[in-house]
């Protein structure tokens, strides 16, 4: 019987899932790199260090599952979205990979803006933001054209790791898109912001759909893994759609609350609907002819790990701290957090955002703060899901992701604030399972990723009903939040 593995390029780590077939999990493994700083406002790291990660995690993988890595008929990826890996003519980096949290390109992020004009609604769907490829690769040519000059091919983390599974350079529409030079509404690259940036369009690699076959492990690669050299190898996603395809939401109206350490709300959408005011992200779904419309907040479950920390100074798990705060009435008496600890991207776009606890009394007690912790990440994504309505994005079903997926609480403020049951999957590796299960649809086991989908996600079957008095109370306390952002922005400089 043949395996699938699927691979997710993390910012500090890399995990391998191997499944059969019918997406019974066999064993996973991991492996750790680091996070380059050379300078201030710069984030790097060496591709090599991820190619021996994924070495690593893949035998680790294979050796919990008791297989031997040749039985592994179909690999695919997911990874790290929106960083740069730059290749030479002989195809090897250039420099380190430039990843998402690295900010050097803000410098000159309104001159990009400005040249890219009407391009942002009409083909881009987005606005760049830095640590961006398209991003990046501007500021190289403003202050590093001879390494510009160097460059003969751009891609995405993970395409390059498959780069080294299967010796084909090219990438997918989910990456494409989160690079900022990508027509997400038409789906190829937008030749006419390259003419305008003064970029070289050769540089960008063909794109193909996340469920197609990329080619077949190279000799060398078989050596160095044990896969066989018949392993066929699937372009795969980026680690958002990844994911999303690992939960399931793949149909239209399907939207998911995920919470990491970030959060995003995020629903399918059948037509490249977008927000004028681009506070809302827009990407093409792995699914063919579908997009991801998404707020992709920049706080979420590390408001909580911060509290934990840095001001408990605890090492109670979570759900320690998640039973505490059910017993608090929702609302948290009167006590309002604003998440804002790294700044906010989704809605406000203010990267001097900070975070506020108002209303405190002498009533309150470290059961209300973590209530309201809790509380302040979803009231933000209810502003969020505010923008969704402005735009008639369809919403039919929510599904709760990440680590919020595991907490009652959680849930329960999810369903309460956001007006929807809130159902859960069984799925513990969401990317990795997505990218197994683009593995599945391109080799041929299934017709479609819907339908993989369908056999492959296993739901929980719990299901999280919103509370009517909540609710009510919820939609009062949320003016309270707006008004209190709109009170003190002015201040966070």
């Amino acid at each position: 019987m043949g395996y699938l593995a699927g691979i997710d390029l993390g910012t500090t780590s890399t995990k391998v899932l191997i499944m059969d077939a019918a997406g019974s999990v066999l064993g996973k493994g991991s492996a750790a790199y680091d996070l380059l700083i050379p300078q201030m406002a710069y984030a790097e790291q060496d591709p090599a260090q991820w190619w021996e990660a994924v070495k690593a995690a893949l035998q680790g993988a294979a050796a919990a599952a008791g297989i031997n890595p040749g039985e592994i008929e179909g690999i695919s990826f997911s990874g790290q979205m929106h960083g740069l890996v730059a290749l030479g003519a002989d195809k090897k980096p250039v420099c380190n990979a430039i990843i998402h949290l690295d900010q050097r390109s803000a410098s000159v992020l309104e001159e990009l803006r400005e040249a890219a004009g009407t391009l942002m609604s009409q083909e881009l769907l987005n606005r760049p933001s830095a640590g961006m490829m398209i991003s990046t690769l501007y500021w190289m040519k403003k202050n590093q054209p001879q390494l510009l000059e160097r460059i003969r091919y751009v891609m995405a983390p993970k395409d390059y790791i498959r780069f080294l599974f299967c010796g084909e350079i090219g990438t997918e529409v989910s990456d494409a898109a989160a690079s900022l030079g990508f027509s997400v509404k038409n789906r190829c690259w937008c030749t006419e912001l390259f003419s305008r940036l003064g970029l070289p369009q050769e540089i960008f690699p063909p794109v193909s759909e996340s469920c197609e076959i990329a080619g077949t492990v190279t000799a060398e690669t078989s050596r160095e893994t044990g896969l066989s050299q018949d392993t066929k190898v699937v372009y795969g996603a980026g680690d958002s759609l990844a994911a999303l395809t690992g939960i399931g939401v793949v149909e239209p109206g399907a939207m998911a609350c995920n919470i990491g350490t970030a959060s995003q709300l995020v629903v399918v959408a059948d037509k490249p609907v977008y927000d004028p005011q681009m506070r809302i992200q827009t990407w093409c779904h792995t699914v063919p002819g579908r997009w991801a419309v998404q707020s992709g907040t920049l706080n979420g479950g590390s408001t909580l790990n911060w509290f934990r920390n840095q001001i408990l100074r605890s090492s109670a798990p979570f759900s320690v701290l998640d039973e505490e705060a059910y017993r608090i009435p929702a609302g948290s008496e009167g006590l309002l957090f604003l998440p804002y600890l790294a700044g906010e991207r989704t809605p406000w776009d203010n990267p001097c955002a900070k975070g506020v606890y108002f209303g405190l009394s002498m009533k309150h007690t470290q059961a209300h703060l973590v209530r309201a912790t809790m509380e302040g990440v979803i009231f933000n994504l209810k502003e969020c899901l505010g923008i969704l309505d402005e735009m008639k994005a369809e919403r039919t079903v929510l599904l709760a992701s990440g680590g919020a997926a595991r907490g009652r609480t959680w849930k329960q403020i999810q369903a309460d604030m956001l007006g929807m049951p809130v159902h859960t999957t069984k799925v513990e590796e969401e990317a990795c399972q997505g990218a197994a299960i683009l593995a599945a649809t391109g080799i041929g086991l299934y017709p479609d990723i819907p339908t993989a989908c369908k056999s492959i996600v296993v739901m929980s079957g719990e299901v999280v009903e919103p509370l009517t008095e909540n609710m009510k109370m919820y939609e009062e306390r949320q003016g309270a939040f707006h008004e209190l952002y709109e009170s003190v922005k002015h201040m966070m400089k």
